[in-house]
């Protein structure tokens, strides 16, 4: 018999929509579906695609001013008219998609309007879903047809509200992450693996394919004057930063560990005392469900910025603006323990945990419904 489908719609633009969509699909392969996740924007038009997201990488690095302008200026715009605008992109291979794989349901991990739209005119039975990847509602992912959005928490409920829409469509699931994040682990065994001390207060520094943390060999070279810390650098898929730190890891190969890209993130999260980051929706949600202490570097604005305010505000993360005020408050955390304890129930507090399957356990009974329904 041939598994039902589901299709999954996403974008390249960052690692989070994807990892989103990852995790929705494999919780939708253990319940029986096959899913089919599609970079919709990136499948229709590929060198678009490739220029975009160059574009939105350096916007973060070089244009932090530009790309404030564009999202908070975008924010006020009417979302009925944001979603007509957009109601185009990718609709042809949309339809390509629906025409073979006979989805189900859609869900989308990235603002794209076309599904609903393409679904109203061609009166498919298809329901769409909308899972917001941040903590922060931005008029781009509203759209009047979507059935039923899923958020981080409610705040964002909020923010759709006061863009009307009906807090019946709007579920608080939190942000779906792997389900390796809730999966028991011997951390003696991970210690060994990674080589470090049990002992050391370790501090992690997430820097990123795209070196949005600068000054990372500055930084490092701060934390390391503590002999009781024991870093970790992530570099991503970045290379020149890889080797731009290699002879720190040189210099100190007791006190300094130093990767590049790492498939078991979350392993590393585990054994860390605190994590040094950009506030990107999915990492901190990972580090959330580890209750994994955050340190924010220097938010971009948009959504950023508004994920940062958001965990600050909650007790969960401090806000940092150069590699001295991150020293100082990694320090801050280890000198006072009733701080760290605060944050870690913040982060516990802040945190719905297998947001993946509250999401596709809605998704499957809504369609199980409606196939009853059918004559």
């Amino acid at each position: 018999m041939k598994r039902p489908t589901a299709l999954i719609l996403t974008a390249r633009y960052g690692s989070g929509h994807i990892q989103a969509a990852n995790a929705l699909a494999t919780e939708l392969r253990n319940n029986g579906y096959e899913p089919i996740i599609s970079d919709l924007f990136g499948e229709s038009y590929p060198l678009m695609s490739q220029i975009t997201q160059s574009i939105f990488l350096k916007s973060f690095s070089y244009g932090a001013s530009f790309y404030k302008w564009w999202y908070y200026g975008t924010n006020k715009l009417n979302t009925k008219g944001i979603a007509q605008f957009s109601r185009y992109l990718g609709r042809k291979r949309l339809q390509e998609l629906i025409t073979i794989h006979r989805p189900q349901f859609i869900i989308s991990t990235f603002p794209l309007n076309s599904a609903p739209f393409l679904i109203k005119k061609e009166r498919y039975s298809i329901p769409t879903y909308t899972v917001i990847t941040d903590y922060c509602a931005h008029p781009f992912w509203i759209n009047p047809l979507v059935v039923q959005y899923f958020v981080a928490a409610d705040i964002v409920k909020y923010g759709l509200k006061k863009h009307n829409v009906n807090e019946k469509r709007v579920t608080v699931s939190g942000i779906p992450i792997g389900s390796e994040f809730y999966s028991t682990a011997d951390k003696q065994s991970i210690f060994k693996k990674y080589q470090i001390t049990p002992s050391n207060r370790v501090v992690t520094i997430l820097a990123g394919a795209q070196c949005v943390l600068k000054n990372v060999k500055d930084l490092a070279q701060l934390l390391l004057k503590n002999p009781s810390f024991q870093i970790i650098v992530v570099c991503g898929k970045n290379r020149a930063l890889y080797e731009k730190l290699l002879p720190v890891a040189i210099q100190y190969p007791r006190s300094f560990r130093l990767f590049g890209y790492v498939d078991e993130i979350h392993e590393i999260f585990r054994i860390s005392h605190c994590l040094i980051t950009k506030p990107g929706g999915i990492t901190i949600t990972e580090a959330a469900a580890l209750q994994l202490p955050l340190v924010f570097y220097k938010p971009v604005p948009g959504q950023e910025a508004e994920n940062a305010r958001y965990f600050s505000q909650q007790g969960a993360a401090i806000i940092t603006h150069t590699a001295s005020e991150i020293a100082e408050s990694v320090q801050e955390l280890f000198d006072n323990e009733q701080l760290m304890k605060n944050m870690r129930e913040q982060l516990r507090h802040i945190h719905k945990n297998y947001s993946a399957k509250v999401i596709t356990d809605y998704a499957i009974s809504q369609s199980e419904e409606q196939s009853l329904l059918l004559p």
